[in-house]
């Protein structure tokens, strides 16, 4: 027979205690409900309507996956992966000489900047395009089919190393199936996670998403040690994950884009390129650039959302390009540096007006939850003088690209800008000085990830001297 302490039953005697305990009970089956309901709900939407047992499995021939670049030393040089035996944690067992790397990844721009990587350290490279199995938000049900079916050990079996790139949750398969307690269902290529904003990105089991990631970062100090890294290529990823999964990330690298880019022709269809113009680029949910345009009479060529216009080096026969950031942080932003393209941004305070007053909006961008990111000495970022903490998470405001970067106070500085040139606008140089400085910062990148290569084991991996990463830029104006 169950006995009750005398003092339990006297509490349980008064009222106000009583209904205090229902209460509790009560909010918690509902919390416990509407989780259940939400998980059940949205696994069931994210689920793509095609049958998965033939979609990129050992059995499938839809299976699309590109090579992008091929190393230039013999092919013999590379141990094969199929000899690859079960996953371990040391860094130093059945290594190749270099290892053949999978870019699991949906994003052009980002594809375009692993190559450069590639490229620089000669290495194997493919492109696996997971829109093929998932759309974006994958959830926990459908990573666990994709492991099931074999999607997982397919894409791995063949690659030493695959790069999770753009939307994270592309990859939740890969991620999902190192917590397998078999082995043969394990990712057994060493997978590195490229944050690039889009960490959880549409996902609605976010309780499960974040739990997956604790057990991760916490296995990657152990049974996953040398087997999972993490990237970030901004300052805010790390100060994002770690606050939405309530625990600190340790070993996170900051490895930026590399600031390179395809030429292509000046698209026919856009108006002509003028000197006299700043050009732009809106967004789908921002109207913020016809305002300037119609309102404030800021000379401004600008490109539809989505239109394409060649790259940074058509930007260079504008007056400059004005960047109201509708993300953290954008690859455009990274090569306009590099090719010398002067840029112009609100100062964080115009831009935080601009947000709070509805002339600007964007999905992504929240410094609200920024403030409640780590501040003072607390930070690993740093702040430009005069700027607010919040801003030095995002890399448009780091001090390491602020003196290539112009920003501005109010709508008025840019129109009195408009009877300025290019040269006289140009008082930092940027069209130079952005270039010399990318040149060298661009060699401490790909350092950055030669050095990772070689903390898995494969202790060959350099930055190939005057390599094909290397971007040589056209003379600037």
């Amino acid at each position: 027979m169950l006995h009750i302490p005398d003092s339990l039953l006297k509490l349980l005697r008064r009222p106000r205690v009583v209904v205090l305990l229902l209460f509790a009970s009560v909010t918690a089956l509902l919390v416990y409900l509407l989780t259940m309901r939400r998980d059940r709900s949205t696994d069931h939407i994210q689920i793509p309507d095609q049958d998965i047992t033939e979609v990129c499995n050992a059995l499938s021939t839809a299976c699309n996956i590109t090579i992008a670049y091929t190393a230039t030393e013999s092919p013999a040089s590379h141990e094969s992966t199929a000899s690859k035996g079960p996953a371990t944690s040391s860094s130093t067992v059945n290594k190749p000489k270099n290892p053949s790397v999978l870019y699991y990844n949906t994003h052009g721009g980002t594809n375009v900047n692993m190559k450069g990587i590639m490229k620089a350290l000669n290495l194997d490279m493919s492109i696996f395009n997971p829109k093929q199995v998932t759309g974006y938000g994958m959830s926990g049900k459908h990573a666990a089919k994709l492991i099931n079916v074999g999607h997982v050990s397919h894409i791995c079996e063949a690659y030493d190393v695959v790069v999770i790139g753009d939307t994270i949750p592309h990859g939740r398969a890969l991620m999902q199936s190192l917590l397998e307690w078999s082995p043969a269902k394990q990712c057994r290529s060493v997978v590195v996670v490229e944050m690039t904003n889009r960490f959880d990105w549409d996902v609605k089991d976010k309780s499960a998403y974040y739990q997956m990631v604790r057990d991760l970062v916490r296995r990657g100090q152990t049974t996953l040690k040398n087997r999972l890294y993490w990237v970030a290529n901004n300052n805010v990823e790390q100060a994002y994950v770690e606050f939405m999964i309530g625990m600190k990330m340790p070993d996170v690298r900051v490895l930026r884009p590399v600031g390179i880019s395809k030429d292509y022709p000046y698209p026919d269809d856009l108006p002509p390129q003028d000197e006299k113009n700043f050009a732009s680029r809106t967004h789908d949910t921002t109207n913020i650039f016809a305002i300037l345009k119609d309102e404030f009479d800021v000379p401004l060529t600008i490109f539809p959302f989505g239109h394409k216009y060649g790259g940074p080096k058509n930007l260079l026969a504008f007056k400059g390009f004005i960047d109201i950031p509708y993300q953290y942080s954008v690859m455009k932003f990274y090569e306009n540096i590099a090719y010398g393209v002067p840029m112009f941004v609100p100062t964080p305070r115009l831009f935080e007006y601009m947000l709070q007053s509805g002339l600007h909006y964007t999905h992504c961008i929240f410094p609200n939850l920024l403030k409640r990111f780590p501040s003072g000495s607390d930070m690993k970022v740093k702040t430009v003088p005069g700027f607010p903490a919040w801003s030095a998470y995002m890399d448009y405001y780091d001090p390491l690209f602020a003196p290539y970067v112009y920003y501005f106070d109010s709508f008025v500085e840019l129109q009195n800008m408009r009877s300025f040139t290019r040269k006289e606008l140009d008082w930092k140089n940027v069209a130079e000085e952005g270039p010399k400085f990318y040149n060298t910062y661009r060699d401490e990148i790909l350092e950055g990830w030669a050095a990772m290569f070689r903390d898995m084991g494969f202790l060959d991996v350099q930055v190939q001297a005057g390599g094909a990463g290397r971007v040589e830029l056209h003379k600037q104006i």
